[in-house]
């Protein structure tokens, strides 16, 4: 068959990441809702101790309720949102973490060194309303984990995109059977930087190599153009009983998927 090798990325797909007119979401595991617009995901994924909110796709009031919204159309309480995990100091990342921490008292997790990325190296300089908002409470790095009561996310570093970015692993139910999940958490390369493109192929490889010690059979995306992400979006809403979990690949699928970030890096 004649695949294409790469998602296509344009100056339009940018552009759509702050069209805040359409958003989807879909409660994909047990334990596990997404949450879209037409360009970049989040995640809120249900613990013992409450709701954790990963990622937070735009500084805008429009996203936070539509996160807000999806939490109760699938059931969950908006107010047991506890944590807020962001896997890099990008503002489609960063997100609405303005109004889960003002409004939720939300933990927020990120590492130090995107920390001080974020803070002085703004995604948008010339539009202060895209700036540092709120503050980190907990910086995290490699090899730690993030204590969520009954189960934990553990934590990858995986610089390159950003100076500081992680990547996050963690377990998801269905049925009650485990899977293992993972998020790679900067999915471009830094273009037209020779040394911070080479450190994001470390990168992937230590992400492959880390999921593979995990086992991790699940494959996520922050950014829907990545893994088709609207289309599996799409599918698990209208999902039939019968019919396999799209974002379920085994462990040798969810290697094969990771090479979406190596092929990026080649013109």
């Amino acid at each position: 068959m004649n695949l294409k090798k790469k998602p296509v990325f344009t100056q339009q797909t940018i552009q759509r990441m702050e069209d805040f007119s359409w958003f989807t979401h879909c409660q994909i595991f047990d334990d596990l809702l997404v949450v879209a617009q037409k360009e970049t995901s989040c995640f809120v994924w249900q613990t013992a101790e409450g709701l954790v909110v990963i990622d937070g796709i735009w500084p805008s009031k429009a996203v936070y309720d539509a996160i807000i919204s999806a939490i109760i159309d699938v059931g969950w309480n908006p107010e047991d949102i506890y944590k807020y995990v962001i896997t890099h100091g990008h503002v489609d990342h960063t997100g609405c973490g303005k109004w889960l921490v003002d409004r939720h008292k939300a933990k927020t997790y990120l590492s130090k060194v995107d920390d001080q990325f974020w803070r002085e190296h703004p995604t948008k300089p010339d539009r202060p309303e895209t700036w540092k908002d709120f503050e980190i409470d907990c910086y995290i790095d490699e090899g730690e984990t993030i204590d969520a009561g009954d189960k934990k996310i553990f934590v990858c570093g995986t610089p390159g995109h950003t100076p500081g970015c992680l990547s996050y692993l963690f377990p998801v139910m269905e049925n009650g059977v485990q899977h293992m999940a993972a998020l790679f958490g900067g999915a471009t390369p830094p273009w037209n930087d020779q040394e911070g493109t080479k450190q994001y192929l470390d990168s992937i490889d230590h992400f492959i190599r880390t999921a593979k010690t995990m086992h991790v059979d699940v494959a996520l995306s922050n950014h829907t153009i990545f893994d088709q992400g609207i289309d599996r979006i799409n599918y698990s809403k209208n999902r039939c009983a019968y019919m396999p979990n799209i974002f379920v690949l085994g462990e040798d699928g969810f290697e094969r998927f990771c090479e979406v970030y190596k092929a990026l890096a080649v013109e």
